[in-house]
């Protein structure tokens, strides 16, 4: 293997973006906000905080398993998710990345042989995919005339046997419309092995709950990740039965037990609190974005698509996609506006995006007016 194989392309591009802000910051010894960073701002943090309470912790001395956990308690997080809870099973993981990773370990085992990421995506999913040695395809989601296009045509004609989605569309608060969910039907309905990774979703927003949700789909989900509680977390993949029992004999193979802080997220996302931390999420993030329309009322330049989401993407009508290709030119934006972002072209946005970058809704409601303000 060389070092070109070990190389992941994406965190190599967040090292540069990394790189700009010190550099900036060393020349002018001004602080640059980055307004795409995944952890929440302190304001959200605290707010949460203050009224997040987590049930009585289990047993830290002993291992905890997924297989352990008692079938009403499964049967209740599907129903969460899904209206029948009849012919599912769920599994237990510590976080999202771990799912992919048994997910991906799965397809390899069952010969999935033409694998497609539907972009914009998060970018473990093709290293993780294929350092199984999977051979793995992107085809795009495009926007024409405001609207999000979902490429059916492409994957029927390439004839994948795996797809995998993200809802909501990665990084943008854009959910899949009424069409494109009888598309991602109609892939299942041929065979297609549909993967969903909601783990970003709403509670009130779930693709899967919409879809004809058959044996060869996968729906990945991490509840405390919308809210942004990044650290006391778990995520839950719900599949046909058959499969559960695959997942739940190799994790012990690849993840090992439940660390003690999933387990009490289990619980605390059984208990009445975790409505509590959601309704104070939702009047968070809502507020930013009536900031955010005033100011792309403003800046009519600017604008954004989704809503129910902790990120979105800011495109401009203008800004080729090319510049956000350019290194001198977003140093040059960064160091002007004391501003950093993460470019949706790092997470596969297609051309037809423009030029665009991710907004993190639970910052600091003055970081993201004041910094947007500035690019704008």
């Amino acid at each position: 293997m060389s070092m070109k194989d070990t190389v992941i392309p994406h965190l190599e591009e967040i090292e540069q973006i990394r790189h700009i802000e010190t550099q900036i910051y060393q020349d002018s010894d001004i602080f640059v906000n980055n307004i795409s960073h995944w952890n929440a701002g302190k304001k959200y943090q605290e707010l949460i905080l203050s009224h997040y309470h987590a049930p009585t912790p289990i047993n830290p001395s002993d291992y905890h398993y997924s297989y352990e956990y008692d079938y009403n308690i499964k049967k209740t997080i599907i129903s969460k998710f899904l209206s029948s809870t009849n012919t599912h099973s769920a599994v237990f993981v510590h976080n999202a990345t771990a799912a992919i990773c048994c997910i991906a370990d799965y397809l390899k085992k069952n010969n999935y042989k033409k694998i497609c990421v539907v972009e914009p995506a998060y970018f473990s999913i093709y290293s993780c995919l294929s350092s199984f040695g999977l051979n793995v395809y992107k085809e795009s989601i495009t926007i024409e005339n405001k609207e999000t296009i979902f490429p059916f045509k492409k994957i029927i004609q390439q004839k994948y046997d795996c797809i995998w989605l993200t809802s909501p569309i990665f990084s943008t608060g854009i959910y899949y419309t009424n069409k494109q969910i009888e598309y991602i039907n109609a892939l299942s309905e041929k065979g297609i092995f549909v993967i969903i990774d909601e783990s970003a979703s709403s509670p009130n927003q779930i693709l899967s709950e919409q879809l004809s949700f058959t044996e060869n789909m996968i729906a990945i989900f991490s509840p405390h990740k919308y809210l942004s509680i990044n650290a006391v977390k778990f995520a839950v993949i719900i599949c046909s039965y058959s499969m559960s029992t695959y997942f739940e004999n190799w994790i012990d193979v690849f993840i090992g037990a439940l660390p003690l802080s999933s387990c009490i997220a289990i619980e605390h996302f059984l208990s009445p609190n975790f409505e509590v931390c959601l309704k104070l999420h939702d009047d968070f993030i809502n507020k930013n974005l009536e900031n955010i329309n005033s100011l792309c009322l403003q800046y009519p330049d600017n604008f954004y698509y989704g809503k129910t989401s902790n990120y979105i993407s800011i495109c401009n009508k203008h800004l080729p996609y090319a510049q956000s290709l350019d290194q001198i030119n977003m140093y040059q934006v960064m160091r002007d506006t004391h501003v950093s972002f993460v470019p949706g072209y790092i997470n596969g946005f297609n051309e037809s995006w423009g030029f665009c970058y991710r907004v993190n809704l639970t910052l600091n409601s003055s970081v993201i007016q004041n910094g947007l303000g500035r690019l704008f």
